[in-house]
């Protein structure tokens, strides 16, 4: 049985309104795929490239690659589509000094406002929902409007609710109308300066190029994908209500089995863990994953194998495809205890059975029924099913039967 999908030759790609986008540097043109494999359609680069790219990323306007393109170096590039070819417009070359480069992954902090009023064309302060990110000579993106223009414009300076262009606007916007802008870049560093035995996450200011600052530490060594996403906050924090906003805006990375959500103001603080199932039939050994996207609630990670139905499966032809993960709430994981494990076989004796229920993020799922059973002929569950409760956890009675054995007592639950 076949399982590929978008059936990638390279290893990176992004998505862009339900689009596949992947850079192939064989051809020099962007490669648009639909869920299924189908070529929709490509966009040229008006730059020959020859190097690899490993990693790439949408901001919403812009997209960026990620090379090696030579010993110790990486080159990231800023590309737009412009008359339906995809243009070049930065090029920033991480050269060996004093810091050496080698990565997989990288991601572009970027966040998407509104405009909070109508604005008449010829403006030069406009209103908009936050400007807490801005900074002066950012460019944003204005639009598009109701009439589907766009315009890109430099920032003066901002305020929590205004931003000052250079210059004027060339059209009209209204309230609601999107405004888009990216800050800095982040590289995940197999070195940390020169010391390949522990990794770092390095930040780059993403207009010029310039390295920023470092945070070292062996969870950003060996990352092979990773994004940036604004992640809605119900995924955390259970208290808020289950709608795509508000949000966290997340550097989002995998290490192993876990993608890893970090808040870009404080590296120190982040916002969450999720499990996934990139692990072969072993249960032991990690599927790698090559990029990572998200939209909506999605997040589609590419693969070169999958494992499906007990068995680990290759990807036909030696193509990338993507294997799905969900950013809404499914039991990941059931766990039991007994309070004692060991029983005398007297028909008389009991043990407290206890079942713990979690997501994906390690948080517990309350409200959820749970089925005991157990395979003792004798032996007996006192009560089934048991209701989760706030810490996720049902619990149950199992009384001792008459013939001395092991027990298997079972926990099952339904995701809905």
């Amino acid at each position: 049985m076949a399982y590929e999908n978008v059936r990638l030759r390279k290893q990176n790609f992004t998505v862009v309104n339900g689009y596949f986008w992947m850079i192939d540097q064989d051809v020099d043109a962007i490669i648009v795929k639909t869920d299924d494999g189908t070529q929709a359609y490509s966009y040229p680069l008006d730059t020959t490239i020859t190097n690899e790219i490993t990693s790439l990323e949408f901001d919403g306007y812009n997209v960026w690659s990620l090379e090696t393109s030579a010993t110790d170096q990486v080159t990231i590039r800023r590309w737009n589509i412009s008359n339906y070819v995809c243009c070049l417009r930065n090029t920033f070359v991480m050269v060996p000094g004093s810091h050496k480069y080698s990565s997989s992954a990288f991601t572009v902090e970027h966040y998407h406002e509104t405009f909070s009023s109508d604005e008449a064309a010829g403006q030069s302060v406009l209103s908009v929902s936050s400007g807490s990110k801005m900074d002066s000579g950012f460019k944003l993106i204005l639009g598009p409007n109701v009439l589907g223009q766009t315009e890109e414009v430099s920032v003066s300076s901002a305020t929590t609710d205004s931003v000052s262009i250079n210059g004027v606007t060339l059209y009209a916007y209204e309230t609601g109308d999107p405004i888009s802008f990216y800050r800095r870049i982040w590289l995940f560093n197999n070195y940390n300066g020169t010391d390949g035995t522990t990794g770092a996450l390095y930040k780059i200011d993403a207009y010029t190029g310039a390295y920023v600052t470092k945070y070292a530490g062996g969870a950003y060594k060996d990352i092979n994908a990773c994004t940036f996403f604004d992640v809605p906050k119900y995924v955390f924090d259970r208290t808020i209500p289950g709608d795509l906003d508000p949000r966290f805006n997340s550097i989002c990375y995998i290490k192993g089995t876990n993608a890893i959500f970090l808040n870009p103001d404080d590296l120190n603080s982040s916002y969450g863990s999720m499990a996934m199932d990139n692990i072969q039939s072993d249960l032991a050994t990690t599927i790698t994953v090559y990029d990572l996207a998200m939209e909506g609630t999605n997040v589609f990670r590419l693969q070169l194998k999958a494992t499906y139905y007990g068995a680990t499966y290759t990807f036909a032809n030696s193509t990338y495809n993507y294997q799905l993960s969900s950013l809404n709430s499914f039991i990941a994981s059931i766990s039991l205890r007994s309070d004692p494990s060991i029983l005398p076989a007297n028909g008389v004796n009991t043990a407290e059975i206890t079942a713990i229920v979690k997501d994906q993020f390690d948080l517990p799922i309350q409200s959820r029924l749970v089925y005991f059973t157990d395979d003792d002929p004798d032996g007996d569950i006192l009560s089934s099913p048991i209701n989760t409760d706030s810490n996720g956890v049902a619990v149950t009675t199992y009384q001792a039967g008459t013939t001395a054995r092991e027990v298997r007592v079972t926990a099952t639950a339904q995701q809905a």
